[in-house]
């Protein structure tokens, strides 16, 4: 066992990378990796043991690809369960019904996640003609079990005015939490101009913060406590308490930034986030030049390094989006 501060380590699994969407800003070029059960059962395994020897909690965060097209996925809750493990669902929400709510409560799940990414026309745009509807309806079937619901919200150029509406539309559906965060794509493969310019995040910030007074939005992501009132300082996990694993076995220290640090295959998750060598060079990442002397380093620490890596081919810079910065 070994001793750290970590009260907690997040897993983000994606089981699968089948969807039965084809997104605009979709992170994925493959749609066939799928983990058997005897996978699994061997990936679960080797989190277990990661979090003995860091003896702390596990959470588990499922997800795709689409997760419920995994006939697994319950049996996976479960075994996740009976190991004290808590879990999450990331999903579109396109194939939620009473059925598969009422699974997923029975599972133990503490929160499942649906993704809008702007009202109706927007949404559907980004995601496909008829999604929105389904998601709304993944929404109202999840609420009708008291099951957790968050929205994430991807705020692109396209649809960048659209957080007021949608924040009025999840309080009126009864969800439980809305948040929101940029979209990330590496500045060459940026063909259709999607990524936010830092005057254009900085504007949808302080929208933000005015939602978040009428609790309406929650701001608690890179930056996003700079013009809040009541602030939650984001510190980018990434070589810390956080790994993603992928459906065809590789782990990321997040699924933003694409550094494959190895596969469960040839490594054990503990092996990786304690001696890759990406691993060991995220986590001696100090604070930025560019941060010295801002009152809040300490505990922004730059703020997304996927970000920054997205935008400048590195991470160990502060965040292109900061206003803080960019005035100095």
């Amino acid at each position: 066992m070994e001793k750290t501060d970590y009260k907690s380590f997040t897993m983000q699994w994606h089981i699968t990378h089948r969807c039965n969407l084809r997104c605009s800003h979709c992170y994925q070029d493959d749609y066939s990796s799928f983990e058997s059960r005897e996978r699994l059962e061997a990936i679960l395994g080797q989190y277990c043991e990661l979090l003995e020897h860091y003896d702390c909690r596990g959470q588990l965060n499922i997800t795709g690809g689409e997760p419920l097209t995994h006939p697994d996925l319950y049996w996976l809750l479960k075994s996740a369960r009976e190991r004290g493990i808590r879990t999450g669902v990331l999903t579109n929400g396109t194939l939620l019904g009473t059925r598969e709510a009422k699974r997923l409560k029975a599972c133990g799940v503490g929160y499942v996640q649906i993704s809008l990414d702007g009202c109706k026309k927007s949404h559907d745009k980004i995601r496909g003609e008829g999604s929105f509807e389904q998601a709304l309806d993944g929404i109202r079937a999840l609420k009708a079990q008291g099951i957790f619901t968050s929205v994430s919200f991807t705020a692109q150029r396209h649809n960048l005015h659209e957080l007021k509406r949608l924040a009025r539309l999840c309080s009126d559906l009864g969800a439980d939490k809305l948040w929101f965060d940029r979209v990330i794509i590496p500045a060459a493969e940026d063909s259709d101009k999607l990524t936010l310019s830092a005057g254009e995040y900085k504007k949808l910030c302080n929208t933000a913060a005015r939602l978040n007074r009428k609790r309406l939005v929650f701001c608690g992501r890179a930056l996003q406590f700079l013009p809040c009132e009541k602030k939650v300082i984001y510190r980018c996990a990434a070589g810390d308490n956080l790994l993603v694993v992928l459906a065809d076995g590789n782990v990321l220290p997040c699924r933003r930034l694409p550094l494959v640090l190895g596969n469960v295959s040839d490594s054990t998750l503990l092996s990786l986030h304690r001696d890759s060598p990406i691993m060991k060079e995220l986590r001696g990442t100090g604070i930025p030049d560019g941060c010295k002397g801002c009152k809040h380093a300490e505990n922004c620490r730059g703020g997304a390094k996927c970000l920054t890596y997205a935008k400048t081919g590195r991470y160990d810079l502060t965040d292109p989006d900061c206003p803080v910065a960019n005035q100095r």
